[in-house]
């Protein structure tokens, strides 16, 4: 992830619903078990099931039925499909052009088989304006047709509400690194 881009996890409301009784503020992410977890990888190509859960590992999209190719066909309408993984059964990947700053992509992956997706997120360009008003917007208003929730880096959980977003937008560390690179950098080792 570059460090310009803003990420947000996609996730069904009904089985946050399901899972918790209610909607929290907060998913926990378990960074520390996600460090031990890439540091016993020795294959790449064949990754075993973390050993935790956490919100990054729950099965949330079990018992959903999201349509796969209508909701490709609406990302592709933002962002064009990535040169990779072209022939993949279990995967799209969608990637814009950094080199004029329209670094947008998404991933959605899913059982060949069953259609139920496995992972879904995306990550917007901060550095163009046309990239939030377009691709994240886009992305937001895609999610809340469908009933999905999104939770950033931190795992903390937000409607798909554009002003919901922003706000959380405003103190991520890409906002914090485009508004000022060196500050940033100086500061690396106390960011959390």
């Amino acid at each position: 992830m570059a460090v310009w881009q803003y990420q947000l996890n996609n996730v069904p409301k009904k089985t946050i619903l399901e899972k918790y009784g209610t909607i929290p503020n907060e998913l926990l992410i378990n960074n520390e078990g996600w460090v031990k977890y890439w540091e016993d990888i020795v294959d790449i190509e064949n990754l075993p099931e973390p050993d935790f859960e956490d919100a990054k590992t729950i099965k949330w999209w079990t018992g959903i039925k999201l349509e796969i190719k209508k909701t490709s066909e609406q990302i592709d309408k933002l962002v064009t499909r990535a040169n990779w993984g072209q022939d993949s059964l279990d995967s799209i990947n969608w990637k814009g052009n950094s080199e004029i700053k329209e670094d947008n992509d998404c991933f959605l992956s899913f059982d060949p088989k069953t259609q139920i997706i496995e992972d879904f997120h995306f990550r917007a360009d901060l550095r163009k304006k046309e990239n939030i008003t377009i691709f994240l917007n886009g992305m937001l208003n895609l999610c809340e047709q469908n009933d999905l929730m999104v939770f950033n880096t931190k795992g903390v959980l937000f409607e798909s509400k554009t002003e919901l977003i922003f706000e959380d937008l405003k103190k991520s560390n890409a906002v914090k690194f485009l508004t000022d690179p060196k500050k940033f950098l100086d500061n690396i080792g106390e960011i959390k």
